[in-house]
């Protein structure tokens, strides 16, 4: 037998084993990138919000304080599932046909550093229905402070609200007078806000001391 057909037939052999074996380890797991839209370590539950070309698609997972292991390659160390909070981007490890199924991994990934930018100050005026908001910050000219009104749009059905210092998300419930950091990004021409802290305001106690004078 001719010996480059021998040898045509040994390639082809090979070729055809070697990709048929990462076809059916890719079967096994896969891996999920997306932005927590919700998480409660209590209830064992993670929601994944996920941009597709039809829009935001929200997937539920489970999670387990002993069975699921977070980790973050930006700090070089291994976190656990209380450390995740609404809003962050992460990477999930989850076998196909498994969403029913405890994730066993989950990887914090780095948001870019220029994607948001912050606003801090007291709500002037805010529409929750039509998902408009003004803040009034105080900045530094130079020597001077001064105030400034910001003006910023959100989607009430996927604005982030936290109540500071927790990291879960809270409901859409502010009023004019509360001190908030937006986070936004600008586009179209707009302040587009993704994430709203709410800061609990300091509270003074005033101690009034009576003095009684006796007459002899």
């Amino acid at each position: 037998m001719n010996v480059n057909y021998l040898k045509m037939i040994v390639a082809v052999t090979a070729a055809v084993m070697l990709t048929s074996v990462p076809a059916s380890a890719a079967e096994d797991a896969h891996k999920v990138s997306g932005e927590i839209g919700w998480v409660d370590v209590q209830l064992g539950k993670l929601e994944l919000n996920k941009e597709t070309p039809q829009g935001t698609r929200t997937t539920a997972y489970k999670i387990s304080q002993n069975e699921t292991r977070v980790t973050d390659p930006a700090d070089v160390k291994f976190l656990n599932v209380g450390d995740l909070r609404a809003g962050q981007y992460v990477t999930i490890e989850v076998a196909d046909g498994q969403v029913d199924k405890i994730v066993p991994k989950i990887v914090v990934e780095p948001m870019p550093a220029s994607e948001y930018q912050l606003a801090f100050g007291e709500i002037k005026s805010i529409d929750a229905a039509a998902g408009t908001l003004v803040v009034e910050e105080r900045v530094r000219i130079g020597q001077e402070e001064v105030t400034r009104s910001s003006n910023f749009v959100f989607d009430p059905q996927t604005i982030v609200v936290m109540h500071s210092p927790s990291k879960q998300p809270v409901a859409l419930v502010l009023k004019p007078g509360d001190v908030v950091k937006v986070e936004f990004v600008v586009r179209d021409g707009k302040q587009q806000a993704r994430y709203i802290t709410l800061y609990s305001p300091v509270t003074t106690t005033t101690v009034t001391t009576t003095t009684t004078t006796t007459t002899q």
